[in-house]
């Protein structure tokens, strides 16, 4: 007679990561686009976002423009003002001790050790073809970035997702 497999205790652990769902909208206040215009010599615009926090949950970040009611059922078309997206691969959350995952300036100038595994990062999104249509009737766009949730824990925040310092739209001329 076969025995059913001995069962042992369950390892403590974070749970399985958890796909899906939508963290809290980002809409800019309006950005001047004339530099889009026909009239100009550009060949390329990126929308660029500095300090880029990484630290818990994985993300795509959808880039609308003038669409702030875009969400996770947003159509991924021109008509919706989709231009493209980034994707953050998050750390998980802090599992250390106390203080372990905070960033705190402890290297000097001329250390060449890598940096901190949670130093901000950026992300560059090009949207030259949304933008220079936006730009043949606007002057101004609005830019929304939906956080779509790839993978999360209980360590996790899922609500304030996507988290950075700044946002500019960088023109390339030939």
């Amino acid at each position: 007679m076969a025995r059913a497999p001995r069962k042992t205790p369950a390892e403590p652990s974070l749970g399985p990561a958890r796909r899906g769902g939508q963290g809290k909208v980002f809409t800019s206040p309006p950005i001047n686009i004339e530099f889009a215009g026909p009239e100009h010599r550009v060949n390329q615009i990126d929308l660029e976002l500095d300090g880029v926090y990484h630290g818990e949950a994985s993300f795509e970040g959808r880039v609308f423009f003038d669409n702030p009611a875009a969400s996770l059922d947003t159509p991924r078309t021109a008509e919706a003002g989709y231009a493209g997206s980034f994707h953050v691969f998050g750390h998980g959350g802090c599992l250390g001790d106390p203080g372990h995952c905070e960033l705190n300036g402890h290297r000097e100038a001329y250390d060449f050790r890598p940096g901190h595994p949670l130093t901000l990062g950026a992300r560059r999104v090009e949207v030259t073809e949304t933008l220079r249509a936006l730009a043949q009737t606007k002057q101004e766009v609005t830019v929304t970035i939906v956080p779509v949730i790839r993978a999360a824990n209980e360590q996790c925040d899922k609500v304030n997702v996507p988290r950075f310092e700044g946002m500019r739209l960088v023109g390339y001329n030939p």
